[in-house]
């Protein structure tokens, strides 16, 4: 249980280094390392910044040879959980799938029961192909093709917009290929998953003998790990070759120097020339030349900082007119640049003005930034704090409702007053009417029999 949480949890940090990757800000320039290099495709990344701090035709379509063996220990590690204990018996299809034997082989024996770590390092150290093609086997259940087609899902994942895989070793095939910056997702991966550091930071390693074969000695192809190599190089703290006519010379590693760490893809560096082949690994010389440059040329510098405000912006129904916002980075950034000068400067895209409310961390706008009037990176500009809006008091909600409600009030006290009035004046009208009438008909009355006693008194 507890090595099934060990996984879990690397197979996360796997993602979450992936993701991170892809959201750290990417220079967009790339500096002079002053060299002319071998390799046909060509890029270093600083790991702690993400910049891509040398860049030589990254995005073209090159063969991979052995470098493919690192997307075959990303899948075969997914499918085999336990590595170190799962132990896997060689059958015959393996060397029957090698197109001949001039590939590099350790020479697993049919019928050989070894360790799924063990063919790990098989495959890495010595870039053995009969050992990748068992270790694919064993973890598809035998079905190669399902392997292939998850190597390609991977790549997908991965964010591999120019990779595509036909075999698990690297035979080149013209559906077969990557990209300098795909294979750097890639390398990347495989670098955050457990065994792989430990398997590529070895010069050299011993396999324990088998129930069909004495121990074996395995040498690293990488030979920036070899001391007894002309192309040693210290720093170097892991790596992938990869060698074919038709794919070069090939290399993807990384090294560590002074708490700084790069990656370094280099491709297709000419492994024949007229026909004969070409005995300087250009691969190697171009990595290791482009690494001791970065070391010693080029210094962590911190650019912009999330709490220095980059430009300032105007806000409108504030409590002061004159209310200014700063407008500071989403995040720090640091950038590997030459430390023998050069000038950095920054330019803002903001809106004239913004309208209260405002919260912090809210986008207002972007800043690039930029090295010799070259862009390094654009970040977002956020507001660095919260400003609440303003009104004045006969525009705020309390007095509105307030100043209905005495309105309806008064209305309600003139309506009511209105009422009484009018019940008054009809009680008083209705009284006089009558009276008046009364005294009309009786008045007329005694009038009638006035004259008509007159009448008879006098005729």
């Amino acid at each position: 249980m507890k090595k099934k949480i060990i996984q879990w949890v690397c197979a996360f940090c796997a993602v979450a280094l992936v993701i991170t990757t892809s959201g750290l800000p990417v220079r967009a320039i790339s500096f002079d390392p002053g060299f002319v290099p071998q390799s046909k495709s060509l890029e270093l990344v600083n790991l702690d910044t993400g910049d891509t701090i040398y860049a030589k035709n990254t995005t073209q379509k090159l063969y991979q040879a052995s470098t493919t063996k690192l997307m075959t220990f990303i899948v075969a590690s997914e499918l085999i959980k336990d590595p170190k204990d799962t132990t896997i018996t060689i059958n015959d299809n393996v060397q029957n799938k090698l197109p001949d034997r001039s590939y590099v082989s350790v020479q697993l024996a049919v019928g050989e029961r070894i360790s799924a770590l063990n063919l790990m390092y098989c495959m890495l150290l010595p870039s053995g192909n009969d050992a990748a093609i068992a270790l694919a086997e064993a973890a598809a259940g035998g079905n190669m093709q399902q392997f292939i087609q998850l190597m390609n899902k991977k790549a997908k994942e991965l964010g591999c917009t120019c990779t595509n895989y036909t075999n698990v070793f690297g035979v080149a095939d013209k559906n077969h290929y990557t990209t300098a910056e795909d294979l750097k997702k890639v390398y990347r991966c495989a670098y955050s998953l457990p065994y792989f550091k430990e398997i590529t930071s070895k010069s050299a390693y011993t396999v324990p003998a088998t129930n069909y074969t004495p121990a074996r000695k395995l040498a690293a192809s990488n030979k920036l790990m070899d001391k007894a190599s002309k192309y040693y190089y210290q720093p170097c703290t892991s790596g992938k070759t990869g060698t074919s006519d038709e794919a070069g010379y090939c290399l993807a590693s990384t090294a560590s120097k002074n708490g700084m760490n790069y990656l370094c893809i280099a491709l297709d560096a000419p492994s024949q020339k007229s026909g004969r082949p070409v005995p300087d690994n250009g691969a190697f010389e171009d990595s290791r030349q482009l690494y001791e440059w970065a070391f010693s040329s080029l210094k962590k510098q911190a650019v912009l900082s999330k709490d220095k405000a980059v430009a300032n912006v105007s806000v409108l129904q504030a409590k002061d007119r004159h209310q200014q916002l700063a407008a500071v980075p989403v995040s720090d950034y640091n950038a590997m640049l030459p430390d023998n000068g050069g000038k950095i400067t920054t330019k803002a895209e903001l809106p004239k003005n913004v309208t209260a409310p405002v919260k912090k961390g809210a986008k207002i706008g972007s800043v690039k930034v930029l090295y010799n009037n070259e862009t390094l990176t654009t970040m977002q500009l956020v507001a660095a704090e919260d400003i609440p809006q303003y009104v004045i008091f006969y525009k705020q909600r309390w007095f509105k409702i307030a100043l209905v409600a005495v309105i309806a009030a008064a209305a309600g006290f003139l309506i009511v007053q209105l009422i009484r009035f009018l019940r008054n004046h009809h009680r008083r009208g209705g009284s006089s009417f009558g009276s008046k009438h009364s005294r009309n008909r009786y008045s007329g009355h005694s009038r009638h029999h006035a004259s008509k006693g007159s009448y008879h008194n006098y005729h």
